[in-house]
């Protein structure tokens, strides 16, 4: 009975393998709700631990550089190997390792931990979003790739609001029921991805539109990377120092974790808006304007209270990520057949870009003042916009598409 259910799921819904996709998808919740609960660990632990901005913001830095450096890495043997069993590896460490946190006792070791943790993190992005990828074949990449990340965003809005109930009533002790929450997960994974995919539709049944849809837009290399840094140092200053410019106007965990949450599930609404819009309006346009309508409502949020504050938060969130899907797509696009190694390369290059720059952002505000910063990168996203009108040399029809796809083993 089960397996002639889990043979008919393999089928329907127009191609989309919904087994495959439903497991990692829903294994990037939660695991993403341990990744954005570092920001509220980091900060419920300033005043124990005696933190400064400084230290707050590199904290998280070293661990998102941590988790994205070895992505492509992991990406690679995504593609050489069975990829799926990295992505059950990938929550399994991580839990372990969220376990212990709160059994560290100074800010030194916390850090040697979440390294450590990292590496499950990358192993499960690099390789989840492969197998979401492929799980929807060519014509549904973008819709399946969407709802991965839809489902990583909910846990990242999610994990701040829960990560601050939790410390709040239960203190730091608390992360470790958040571990082992996501186990259940890991055995659903186990299950699920233990069968290989079956081969997505060939090269030659791609309609001419179809195959016009997804090489509507060429962009220099370099161009691309430089937006994808521009765009990540505003969306995860945003997303790793909102806490503490919060707690510094006087909230509490559970406060400035909710708030925190808003921007993010704004976040995971746009993500999957994205998706849906891929072959329907031109990418280039998408990623533009993604940047570009944000800005006032990244501004108006910091300036703002009450439901008006949750209303610019959501708003700015749901702008601004609907080109998190594009951004991976076409990553992929312009590597074929290496779809886990694009996906390490372009979130490795995402979250570690952003990283880096909150280290630089929280040094800046020790120099500074956070407020003065939370303002400068709210602007920010005009200037990344901007790089995709500078041109590129190839044309769109110049692009070779992607020859058709071997049976996923």
């Amino acid at each position: 009975m089960i397996g002639s259910t889990l043979a008919w799921a393999r089928n329907t819904r127009q191609g989309i393998q919904i087994p495959y996709l439903g497991a990692v998808a829903f294994g990037h919740c939660f695991i993403d709700i341990l990744n954005s609960a570092v920001a509220i660990v980091l900060t419920a632990l300033v005043v124990p631990f005696g933190l400064s901005n400084t230290q707050l913001a590199w904290g998280i830095t070293i661990y998102f550089v941590a988790a994205s450096l070895p992505m492509p890495l992991f990406g690679i043997l995504a593609d050489r190997w069975n990829g799926r069993w990295l992505s059950q590896f990938g929550v399994l460490w991580l839990t372990l390792v969220f376990f212990f946190i709160p059994f560290v006792t100074s800010y030194s070791w916390l850090m040697v931990m979440l390294t450590i943790g990292a590496l499950g993190s990358a192993a499960f992005h690099a390789s989840g979003t492969r197998t979401a990828s492929l799980s929807g074949g060519w014509a549904y990449t973008g819709v399946s790739t969407a709802v991965f990340f839809f489902l990583g965003q909910v846990g990242l809005s999610t994990g701040p609001i829960v990560a601050g109930v939790i410390i709040k009533y239960l203190g730091i002790s608390g992360v470790s029921y958040m571990a082992l929450a996501a186990l259940p997960m890991y055995v659903v994974m186990q299950w699920v991805l233990h069968h290989p995919m079956l081969p997505g539709p060939p090269a030659e049944s791609r309609s001419p539109g179809q195959r016009a849809a997804r090489t509507a837009m060429v962009i220099a290399p370099l161009l691309f990377i430089l937006y994808v840094v521009m765009r990540s140092a505003t969306l995860q200053n945003f997303m790793s120092l909102l806490p503490k410019y919060f707690a510094d106007l006087g909230h509490d965990s559970a406060v400035y974790g909710t708030r925190t949450g808003a921007l993010v599930l704004g976040g995971s609404l746009g993500t999957l808006a994205g998706g849906i819009l891929d072959g329907h309006i031109r990418r280039r346009w998408i990623l533009i304007y993604s940047l570009w309508l944000s800005v006032p409502f990244l501004f108006v949020l910091l300036r703002q209270d009450g439901w008006l504050y949750y209303l610019s938060a959501t708003v700015a969130g749901f702008i601004m990520n609907t080109s998190h899907t594009i951004i991976v797509v076409q990553a992929q696009s312009m590597l074929p057949q290496r779809e886990g190694l694009a996906s390490g390369l372009v979130l490795g290059v995402m979250f570690a870009s952003g990283s880096l720059m909150t280290g630089i952002a929280g040094l800046v505000a020790d120099l500074w003042t956070l407020p003065g910063v939370m303002y400068t990168l709210a602007f920010l996203p005009i200037l990344s916009g901007l790089l995709l009108f500078l041109p590129s040399r190839r044309t769109a029809e110049s692009m070779p598409l992607p020859q058709a796809a071997e049976p996923v083993r």
